[in-house]
C-alpha cells in the first residue's frame, strides 16, 4: 500500500535521512555464501579492533549497514553493543524496529467491594516484527518475580526501561512505590525506588498520604549532555499535595545515582487532580521533560549534575491553546529532526471521512533556555491522512496513548462504535497504520515499549542473516 500523499505539507525529514532498512525478500545463495565471513583488509583485524572502528562511525545507520555485511561483523556489533551504542550520535531519523510491543493492564487496582482472586499483572503484546525476530520469546522479568509485580501497572517507558507502580492489597498508606528495569535483559535487575510519602497535614495525626494521581517522566543517561552511563536514570513526578487548606502542584525527582528523592519544587502551574489523572505521557527533548496541559505545554529542566538528587532548575509553560482538545485526543512528541510537536486527530470532511493527524511544532530560539519556546508561526502545520481508517461519523472515540520518539510510532486505541475497535500504531515514517490487538479501548494502563540502542544492536546477530 502506497503512503498517503494528499495533504498540505509532508512531515519534515532530515535531508540526509535514508530509507528505512528492510529485511524482507530473499537473498541469492551466492550472496549468502559470500557474506558468511569477512575477507580482505579486515580479516586480520581482531574483534576488539573492529569494535573500535565501529565506535567511530557517524551514526547508528552506518553501524547497522556494517552488521549486514557479514556474520562476523554482525557478531562483533552484537557482542559489543553496549560499548558501541554509547559512542553513537542521535539517530537523526526514526527507526521503527526499536519498538517491540505494548505493555498493558486489563484490570486496574482492585476495589474495596470486591478483590480479584487472581492478581492482575502487566501483559505484553508483541508487534509482528518482534515475534518474527525473537520467535515469540517472552520479555525477561515478567514471570519470575516472586509476585512482586502482582497488581502493578505500567507508568512510563523510555530508552529500554519500563517504570511500574507496585501495589498491594491492604497497603494504602505506605507511599507511592515504583520499580524501574529493562525487560530486554536477563539479569532481572529491578530497581525498587524508595517509597514516596507525601505530607498531607504536618503536625496532624494523619500527616502522610499516598499519591494516586500524578505524571511521571523517565530520563536516562542518554538524555544528558554529555551522555552518562547506561544504568543511570531519573524519575520526575508531578503531583498535588495539601498546603494551607488548598492543593498545590509540586515536582520531585528521584536519582538512581544518589538513591533518594530530591526536594519538592512548587510548580508555576496549578493542575487539578482530575487533570493529573489523565495528564498523559511525558516526552523528553534535550534533557527537558514536557507535559501537555489544557493551556500549554509545561517544560521542566533538572540539574545536570548526576551526583545531585536532580533538583528542578527551571520550568516554563509554553503558551498554546489546546483546551479545545480532549486529553485523550492530543499527544506530545519529538520529531526525527528533534522538534517538539503536538499531535491532534480528527476526521477530514468530504465524501470519504478518514482520520487525519495534524502536527503543530514548537521552536526554541535559544535551545538552552526553555523560556524562549513558542509555537512555530512561519511554517504551516503538517498533516498525515490515515486512508485505512475510514469513519462513518466525526465521533471517533480515539485515544492517543503513547509516542515512541526513537521508533516514530504513535500508539492509539479505538472503541467499537468507531468501526475500528482495537489497538493500532501509526508509523510516521511510512505514514501507515498497523493493528496490534483486537481490543484495548477499555484498558486504563497502556504504554508502548522501545528497546534501547544497545539491546537493538545486540539482537542484530540473530536476524541479520535469516
Amino acid at each position: 500500500m502506497r503512503s498517503p500523499r494528499t495533504r498540505r505539507r509532508r512531515l519534515r525529514r532530515p535531508a540526509a535521512a535514508a530509507l528505512p532498512y528492510c529485511r524482507k525478500g530473499h537473498r541469492k545463495k551466492k550472496d549468502r555464501r559470500r557474506r558468511e565471513g569477512s575477507g580482505g583488509m579486515t580479516a586480520s583485524l581482531s574483534d576488539d579492533s573492529l569494535a573500535s572502528i565501529f565506535t567511530r562511525l557517524p551514526d547508528a545507520a552506518a553501524v547497522i549497514r556494517c552488521a549486514a555485511t557479514c556474520r562476523r561483523w554482525a557478531r562483533v556489533v552484537a557482542t559489543r553493543a553496549a560499548i558501541i551504542s554509547r559512542s553513537l550520535q542521535p539517530l537523526g531519523r526514526f527507526l521503527p524496529d526499536l519498538a517491540v510491543g505494548v505493555f498493558h493492564q486489563e484490570k486496574d487496582w482492585p476495589t474495596a467491594r470486591g478483590r480479584d482472586t487472581v492478581p492482575s499483572r502487566p501483559c505484553f503484546v508483541a508487534r509482528a516484527r518482534f515475534l518474527g525476530v525473537g520467535g515469540g520469546r517472552q520479555l525477561w522479568g515478567l514471570d519470575d518475580d516472586g509476585g512482586l509485580l502482582d497488581y502493578s501497572r505500567p507508568v512510563a517507558s523510555r530508552n529500554g526501561r519500563l517504570v511500574l507502580e507496585l501495589r498491594r492489597e491492604g497497603r494504602a498508606v505506605d507511599g507511592l512505590r515504583l520499580a524501574v528495569y529493562n525487560p530486554m535483559t536477563s539479569d532481572n535487575n529491578i530497581v525498587i525506588v524508595p517509597p514516596l510519602i507525601v505530607s498531607a497535614a504536618p503536625g496532624g495525626k494523619n500527616s502522610t498520604t499516598t499519591t494516586r494521581d500524578y505524571g511521571c517522566a523517565l530520563l536516562t543517561g542518554h538524555d544528558l549532555r554529555p551522555p552518562r552511563c547506561q544504568s543511570f536514570f531519573r524519575l520526575l513526578l508531578i503531583y498535588n499535595r495539601r498546603r494551607r487548606r488548598r492543593d498545590s502542584t509540586v515536582l520531585r525527582c528521584y536519582s538512581s545515582h544518589t538513591g533518594r528523592w530530591g526536594p519538592e519544587a512548587e510548580s508555576d502551574v496549578r493542575i487539578h487532580a482530575s487533570r493529573l489523572r489523565c495528564i498523559g505521557q511525558a516526552v523528553v527533548r534535550r534533557g527537558v521533560a514536557f507535559w501537555a496541559l489544557d493551556h500549554g505545554v509545561l517544560g521542566v529542566r533538572l540539574d545536570h549534575h548526576t551526583d545531585q538528587d536532580g533538583a528542578v532548575t527551571d520550568m516554563h509553560l509554553l503558551p498554546y491553546n489546546i483546551n479545545q482538545h480532549w486529553p485523550e485526543n492530543r499527544l506530545l512528541g519529538v520529531s526525527a529532526d528533534n522538534r517538539l510537536f503536538m499531535m491532534h486527530v480528527g476526521v477530514r470532511n468530504g465524501q470519504n471521512k478518514i482520520l487525519i493527524a495534524s502536527f503543530s511544532y514548537f521552536e526554541f530560539p535559544e535551545e538552552d533556555d526553555i523560556r524562549t519556546g513558542r509555537r512555530e508561526t512561519v511554517r504551516e502545520d503538517a498533516f498525515v491522512l490515515m486512508h485505512q481508517m475510514k469513519m462513518e461519523h466525526h465521533h471517533t472515540g480515539i485515544k492517543l496513548r503513547w509516542f515512541g520518539d526513537k521508533s516514530g510510532l504513535v500508539l492509539f486505541t479505538m472503541g467499537a462504535r468507531s468501526g475500528h475497535a482495537g489497538t493500532f500504531v501509526l508509523n510516521l515514517w511510512e505514514e501507515l497504520v498497523y493493528k496490534v490487538a483486537d481490543d484495548g479501548d477499555s484498558w486504563n494502563n497502556l504504554i508502548g515499549y522501545e528497546m534501547d540502542m544497545a539491546a537493538y544492536l545486540a539482537s542484530i546477530d540473530r536476524h541479520s542473516f535469516t
